[in-house]
């Protein structure tokens, strides 16, 4: 399978993918006080992937333990393919900032679509939840609204950081 298929294959680790989507656009917002864009990239992608590596080991251990066998490299690469969507999560925005950084747009406005992609992924995914789940237009809508308000969070965390 080619790199690009590979970074953007699905997986139905919908956890990973939110928790992913929170952590790479929680750290952009933070970062996006600096006009240092290659300094933000490089904390987005240094940070998503030790995260990553956390989750594959601390799974991984957990389930060396839980079902009493000794660690295992096959273990360990099925742990990290179903974390993948976590660093699939700072694909996008990652690119962003790197258009910000050649120049492709503003500073300003990398940081933004950084930004905004995450409010919509946290949207796209509560969609998906509630599809999966069929759940009412009610239920859809609380998860939406949750979504919705880490969405929000993220966007006054960065007005905080951007005025301190």
């Amino acid at each position: 399978m080619s790199v690009g298929g590979r970074l953007f294959e699905r997986n139905d680790n919908l956890a990973g993918a939110v928790y992913g989507t929170i952590l790479v656009t929680s750290i952009v917002a933070a970062a996006d006080a600096s006009p240092q864009i290659w300094r933000s990239l490089a904390i987005v992608v240094v940070t998503t992937i030790v995260f990553w590596l956390a989750h594959v080991y601390a799974h991984s251990l957990a389930v060396s333990l839980d079902e009493h066998q000794h660690l295992s490299f096959a273990e360990v690469r099925r742990v990290g393919t179903k974390e993948w969507p976590l660093l699939q999560a700072a694909v996008i925005p990652s690119l962003a900032l790197f258009a910000g950084g050649v120049g492709l747009v503003s500073v300003k406005a990398a940081y933004w679509i950084a930004i905004g992609y995450g409010v919509a992924a946290l949207l796209w995914w509560g969609l998906l939840f509630a599809r999966k789940e069929r759940l009412s237009l009610v239920g859809t809508s609380v998860v939406l609204l949750v979504n919705t308000l880490f969405g929000v969070f993220v966007i006054l965390l960065k007005a905080i950081v951007s005025h301190h």
